[in-house]
């Protein structure tokens, strides 16, 4: 084999073998082999999960959203910032190199130096003015003999690895937002309309029992029985649409817009979308899936590289540097040999009296380290966490969901009954009163019920994909 062979195949194994420091490896996840709660159906869960509510308008809502939203265009912008980071960190590994040129004119005062000797001597002929030409061309390189710029490059290589990922997470949390918000918004209007069909109701019954009070069918007492009821749910309106500007307020900040922005589609009411709940997987596939639980791992492995870059500070530094070009008076002699400069040189630099900071700053990297690491464990078992709270929120609503489907029927039966009775003279009116308020808490807690588990199904979106 030939000297030259032989040296470029074994030169990286020695710059290898004194690297400090130990090669990262990701620790085992503090996560079970399953969960305890079961998903529904095994359907698999798509990236594009909020088109499983099949609602054009929250679809548009959506993509809107992903084009416009603030902090998802903030979440890029520290992407990009991280890979400027990741490549000037690089760049320090290789040969650095300038080229410089400068033409200087100056005029010496006839008071001080060789300018004031030369007017005391008639025969010297002395320029006070002098021009100065220089081209000159630059290099130096740092050996890295220990590693240590290598180190730093990984760690920065993995801060924007870690930045990617907690962009994807951005964007998960602000759709998962933004779609929360929207079944929100449409809960609100459904009980806005029961409250209002309610309201008219009771209205009815009120102007009812006031043409037989007037007439001497019905006391007074009923007649203020039949106020405070229509009172009551006359009051409920305006709370739900207060909330209800509130949640379009808040679409609009997502969708990066003014509150006072156009928003006809979601002004005009529409039931509220249920997706079905797709097979969460396992909580191995946390590790795989979730940005968050990415961008934790590699800010771990970063940590971890940053504490070899740290040892290496224990070594010396060798550099190396050139400098070549020409230094001249006048242009037309400066490219000449006698205006040619050369200089090499051979630097080294050794903290060799500053080890108690080193070791301050080992033990900082080290503990770094440790928070990285259980900060990672941490976000593991808290999606793990998520997943099981939303699969067994999922499945409570649903149960609420019929359990209140039922109830509202038995309550508009018993309603229809007291009305026929009260008007035949066989109850009193406070039995039909009180059948309207079965009425319209069975109506409210069935749409919140249909509410609730539509949200708990983009929970579960969000506790698995980011």
């Amino acid at each position: 084999m030939k000297p030259r062979a032989l040296l470029a195949g074994t030169l990286p194994l020695v710059l290898s073998a004194c690297m400090t420091g130990t090669d990262y490896a990701p620790p085992p996840a503090p996560v079970a082999s399953n969960y305890r709660a079961a998903a529904a159906d095994r359907a698999g869960l798509s990236k594009l999960w909020w088109k499983a509510f099949d609602d054009p308008v929250l679809q548009d809502l959506v993509e809107t959203v992903l084009d416009q939203n603030l902090d998802i265009e903030a979440a890029l912008a520290r992407v990009e910032r991280a890979r400027a980071v990741a490549r000037l960190t690089g760049a320090a590994l290789l040969p650095s190199g300038t080229i410089e040129f400068s033409a200087n004119r100056t005029r010496e005062s006839a008071e001080t130096g060789l300018a004031s000797l030369a007017d005391r001597v008639p025969s010297v002929d002395y320029s006070r003015t002098k021009n100065a030409f220089d081209v000159s061309v630059g290099a130096s390189w740092e050996l890295d003999l220990f590693g240590g710029l290598h180190r730093q490059k990984e760690a920065a290589t993995y801060e924007y690895q870690a930045a990617v990922a907690s962009g994807a997470a951005m964007r998960v949390t602000v759709v998962a937002d933004t779609v929360d918000c929207y079944l929100q918004l449409r809960t609100l209007q459904s009980r806005l309309a029961i409250a209002e069909e309610q309201s008219a109701l009771t209205a009815g019954l009120e102007r009812l029992v006031q043409q037989r009070y007037e007439a001497g069918e019905a006391s007074l007492r009923e007649l203020e029985q039949a106020r405070t009821s229509s009172a009551s749910v006359r009051a409920i309106p305006p709370v739900l649409r207060g909330e209800i500007e509130v949640q379009l307020n808040r679409l609009a900040v997502l969708a990066g817009k003014e509150p006072e922005a156009e928003r006809a589609e979601l002004d005009t009411p529409r039931a509220i979308p249920l997706a079905p709940l797709t097979d969460m997987g396992t909580p191995g596939d946390l590790l795989r899936t979730r940005p968050d639980i990415v961008a934790a791992e590699r800010r771990l492995a970063a940590s971890h590289e940053r504490i070899a870059a740290s040892l290496a500070e224990y070594y010396p530094k060798i550099s190396l540097s050139a400098l070549g070009g020409f230094q001249a008076s006048t242009p037309s002699r400066l490219f000449t040999e006698p205006a040619s400069i050369l200089q090499a040189g051979l630097g080294l630099r050794w903290r060799l009296f500053d080890f108690k900071r080193i070791d301050a700053e080992v033990a900082d990297a080290r503990g770094a380290e440790r928070e990285a690491l259980a900060q990672y464990r941490q976000a593991v078992l808290r999606a793990a966490a998520d997943v099981e709270d939303a699969v067994m929120l999922y499945h409570t609503a649903h149960e609420r969901l019929l359990t209140h489907r039922s109830q509202l029927h038995s309550a508009e039966r018993a309603r229809t009954l007291a009305d026929q009775a009260w008007r035949e003279g066989e109850v009193a009116l406070s039995e039909l009163i009180e059948a309207d308020r079965r009425v319209l808490e069975a109506r409210e807690a069935a749409a919140v019920a249909r509410g609730d588990m539509a949200r708990a199904t983009v929970a579960a979106y969000r506790a698995t994909v980011g």
